[in-house]
């Protein structure tokens, strides 16, 4: 009779726990994307995501209706993780240049982990080629010497391609290690919804991600300190040697048209760590970290697949506006 009574008494607790939504939530898992990379693998693990993240159901939109020409937009307070706005999060994206944010994420680690020094002069022993017309590039060819640091700064201030695949090749060995590491990071964090091919993110038909894959990844990547101080510059000299042992600089741009000064960031917020990414495929893309100035609260925005960069800046511009 006691063994009886035990019994009772532990599934009413479990169907409490269940009611109420403890422990991992469950979603109709139906439409999610089919990774392939573990099986059974859940759209949201136990990786304490209610705690770190803000958690959005599949299939759930919030004040999405200025949005709906995007491929998804996310707004999150990230001091509070309340889910500002929410439009297709957990639809399957192509991140372009956004993939960099994974990328380099990997590097700064490998630095401040000491298994990569920023000051390592780098010798290319083959130019960078990609099949791609058009493709965003520095002008280094075999035999030209670079620091990490160069590398890194102009992956994530001009988003250039080859210093993607000469950094992964630096980190990992090849490419192709590199990438396994990309995908074993994701999984790692919780961003089950990604899949990587490459360290620069032109297009690959199974080179994929979701804005909310994506504001896991960045909560990471905004963690360092480096990722910060990259991200705040307006005017960089990108400087190497040449085959021919000459010194060659150049300055370049923030790809992000608020750093750029080609538009203008709203009054009262202040802009943090950022990446763009356009392609064909993925359309015009832009994921931020910013604060109200009046609350000191940090928000982090993403647009995806907007038509154009008039209507991804006029759509980050209205997100910005409607942060609480």
């Amino acid at each position: 009779m006691k063994h009886k009574y035990l019994f009772i008494i532990s599934l009413m607790i479990l169907t409490v726990f269940t009611l109420c939504g403890c422990g991992s939530k469950k979603y109709d898992t139906k439409n999610q994307l089919e990774l392939g990379l573990i099986e059974d693998m859940p759209v949201y693990g136990s990786y304490g995501m209610s705690m770190d993240f803000a958690v959005i159901a599949d299939g759930e939109n919030i004040n999405d209706a200025t949005y709906r020409k995007t491929a998804s937009t996310l707004l999150i307070n990230d001091s509070t993780k309340e889910v500002e706005t929410a439009y297709n999060v957990h639809k399957k994206i192509y991140p372009a240049s956004m993939t960099k944010i994974m990328t380099g994420l990997l590097v700064i680690e490998s630095i401040d982990q000491g298994k990569l020094s920023m000051d390592k002069v780098v010798t290319l022993d083959h130019t960078v080629t990609f099949d791609e017309w058009n493709v965003m590039a520095s002008d280094l060819t075999g035999g030209c010497q670079v620091t990490v640091k160069d590398l890194l700064y102009s992956l994530l201030i001009r988003s250039y391609n080859d210093c993607a695949i000469l950094l992964a090749e630096q980190v990992a060995g090849s490419e192709s290690a590199f990438v396994d590491m990309m995908n074993e990071k994701a999984i790692e964090l919780g961003a089950v919804n990604t899949h990587f091919e490459n360290p620069h993110g032109l297009h690959s038909d199974n080179h994929y991600t979701t804005a909310y894959d994506l504001y896991i990844i960045f909560s990471e990547f905004i963690k360092h300190d480096l990722a910060y101080i990259i991200d705040s510059i307006p005017l960089y000299e990108f400087t190497y040697i040449d085959e021919n042992g000459v010194t060659q600089t150049k300055e370049i741009k923030p790809t992000n048209g608020f750093l750029a000064e080609e538009c203008n960031l709203p009054d009262g917020y202040s802009l943090g760590s950022w990446k763009t990414g356009t392609t064909d495929q993925a359309g015009n893309c832009l994921m931020i970290e910013f604060v109200k100035d009046s609350t000191g609260d940090k928000f982090i925005a993403v647009v995806a697949g907007a038509d154009g960069p008039e209507a991804l800046y006029s759509d980050m511009t209205k997100l910005i506006h409607s942060a609480e």
